[in-house]
């Protein structure tokens, strides 16, 4: 019996790792990803929920993830906003933000924009929707 579980038990590892190649594409899980969050067509037009500051001159000035959110992580403080806006607490951020931003902005605004991300990267295009959802003045 253990001469045959000897001889079984590196076919059952060599099946269990090759396992992988014939499951469905659509997975992405340990030990083979297939990453197909990257293959798929996501399309151009995206939303997504940001802070901006306005300037003395009335100029929309994009503001870092440390202004926005208190760190140096982008996806951080992205989510940051996302939740804050989903959970109707734009106010609360806005005036966070607010606090953190300083002169020389006069107002800080979370907005959602809708972009064409291709158009808006190569090209600058501006957004194509933006959607308010708070907006406060920056105290000295």
């Amino acid at each position: 019996m253990r001469s045959r579980l000897r001889r079984l038990a590196p076919a059952l590892a060599a099946v269990l790792v090759l396992s992988p190649l014939v499951r469905v594409a659509e997975s992405d899980t340990y030990p083979l990803s297939t990453y197909p969050m990257f293959t798929a067509d996501r399309g151009s037009i995206h939303d997504f929920a940001t802070v901006v500051g306005v300037d003395g001159a009335g100029a929309v000035v994009r503001l870092s993830p440390e202004v926005i959110a208190g760190t140096d992580e982008v996806v951080l403080a992205s989510v940051t906003v996302e939740r804050a806006v989903a959970r109707d607490r734009a106010e609360g951020l806005c005036e966070a933000v607010a606090a953190r931003a300083g002169r020389p902005l006069t107002e800080i605004i979370v907005r959602s924009e809708t972009v064409d991300l291709v158009a808006h990267i190569v090209d600058d295009e501006p957004a194509l929707a933006i959607v308010e959802h708070a907006r406060c003045d920056v105290t000295p």
